[in-house]
């Protein structure tokens, strides 16, 4: 069963639903586009032979290596995607999809995939998403504006220390960005799965992308389907690069 979306969940509170004028709204408003079957068609050739292991025949995520798979592959068949550069509760745009196919999503088993090349690539993203009604139903949501990266410098760094302080942010990855807060035990994601926040001190890498702007994506869409909100609504764009700043001093160097 599918979650509320967050305007009927504000309804049911009896909250007023976002004006015409929202991002979410006017994402609402806009047609959904019409799945390629051409494309889709050929797409499916290449699941079977590169994805059906883990995500399964069905787009759930129960492939047979899934069982063996911590985090589990991904559910295609809610149309609920982590790594976008729309607004949380939205679907991704092509690009989106097209970004994580070819380079996978670090720290995960789901590897980088452009050797298989780009009209392989684009083929198959079309077929994933047969899987969810929702591609029919909805258009994908807008992408953010990411402004210019302002200047890397220790006050940034301290700002944005002070950033992650005031959102709590240690909660949930820990005072030293280890993924060991104290809300830990009791997060679950969309699927019932129990979920460890991330780890910034291991590797530069992150889940949804290398670059700092990657990272500040990931701030102001938020990890869809996992306790990881949006921070759009309450983090100015100066004080989202400060954070970014900040969560590069939390990489320990090996032998240090």
């Amino acid at each position: 069963m599918h979650k509320l979306t967050l305007p009927l969940l504000l309804l049911a509170l009896g909250a007023q639903a976002p004006e015409p004028s929202s991002p979410a709204a006017a994402d609402a408003d806009r047609p959904p586009v019409p799945i390629d079957e051409r494309m889709a068609k050929e797409g499916r050739a290449v699941y079977q032979r590169y994805c059906v292991s883990c995500h399964g025949e069905q787009g759930d995520g129960k492939g047979y290596s899934a069982q063996w798979l911590e985090p589990h592959p991904r559910d295609f068949t809610g149309g609920i995607f982590k790594c976008r550069s729309t607004p949380s509760g939205t679907l991704p745009t092509d690009e989106d999809l097209l970004r994580t196919v070819r380079v996978g999503i670090f720290h995960t088993y789901m590897p980088p995939w452009k050797v298989i090349g780009d009209r392989a690539t684009r083929a198959v993203v079309e077929y994933l998403k047969t899987f969810s009604p929702r591609w029919k139903e909805e258009a994908p949501g807008q992408p953010i504006t990411i402004p210019a990266e302002p200047k890397d410098d220790p006050a940034s760094r301290t700002r944005g220390k002070a950033v992650w302080a005031s959102n709590g942010c240690e909660k949930c990855h820990g005072a030293k960005g280890k993924g060991d807060g104290a809300s830990v035990p009791s997060l679950i994601d969309d699927w019932g799965q129990h979920i460890v926040p991330f780890d910034f001190t291991t590797s530069p890498a992150r889940k949804c992308g290398t670059t700092s702007a990657d990272l500040y994506r990931t701030f102001m869409t938020g990890v869809y389907g996992t306790p990881m909100p949006s921070f759009a609504d309450s983090l100015q764009p100066q004080e989202a690069w400060d954070l970014v700043h900040f969560l590069q001093t939390l990489i320990v160097v090996e032998g240090t």
